[in-house]
């Protein structure tokens, strides 16, 4: 399912199901730009349960935030400078998850 396309064709492509039936929502994604496809694949099922096997919202919080850094110190702008803050804003909210999911002892579960 398209869930994004930009002014200049980038398209983002949300993934249900995998060729071989394997649902996978929410955690498999093309980005397509030009001739070029990139699969961002995040992490299915419970770490305790299924090992390391995606990225995280963090890691990619944290290059949204590295990139939007570099390019704000070539061409600095309040609305850079402002994504960069809603962004470390979003990483700070969900490293409090993680604290407060490990402080209960569910953290890499499926537990709520």
């Amino acid at each position: 399912m398209r869930i994004f396309t930009d002014h200049n064709g980038v398209a983002v492509n949300a993934i249900a199901k995998t060729s071989d039936g394997q649902a996978v929502e929410g955690h498999l994604y093309q980005v397509l730009a030009g001739t070029s496809q990139q699969d961002i694949r995040f992490q299915l099922g419970p770490v305790q349960q299924a090992g390391v096997n995606g990225a995280t919202n963090e890691a990619l919080i944290a290059v949204l935030v590295h990139r939007l850094q570099h390019l704000n110190r070539l061409c600095p702008c309040r609305e850079n400078s402002l994504a960069i803050t809603k962004l470390e804003e979003a990483a700070h909210w969900l490293e409090a998850r993680t604290r407060d999911r490990q402080a209960r002892q569910v953290e890499g579960t499926s537990a709520a």
